[in-house]
């Protein structure tokens, strides 16, 4: 059975991987200080959310895969799927 621990990260810093939720493994994200909420959803919700688009003939909204499926569904091991991104140094102009 594959261990998750939990990454260290640098101030400002957001890395999704694998973990364990109460005991369930899912795509976790962790983070940094400084990081606000909203860009923790903003990067979860690119990953983990399913694409939504109008269909014009039946007027309904349809959803497709999220990407982390669609990688899924193609064969892709994503306990080997990790994101990570750090705030970009300040510098003066």
């Amino acid at each position: 059975m594959k261990r998750y621990r939990s990454p260290k990260l640098a101030e400002g810093q957001i890395k999704v991987q694998k973990g364990k939720i109460d005991g369930d493994v899912d795509m976790c994200i962790f983070y940094g200080d400084n990081v606000p909420r909203c860009d923790r959803a903003l990067v979860l919700n690119a990953l983990c959310g399913k694409r939504q688009y109008w269909d014009f003939k039946t007027r309904l909204p349809l959803f497709d895969q999220s990407l982390i499926d669609e990688l899924e569904s193609r064969g892709y091991d994503l306990d080997t799927l990790q994101f990570s991104i750090k705030r970009k140094a300040n510098q003066e102009d």
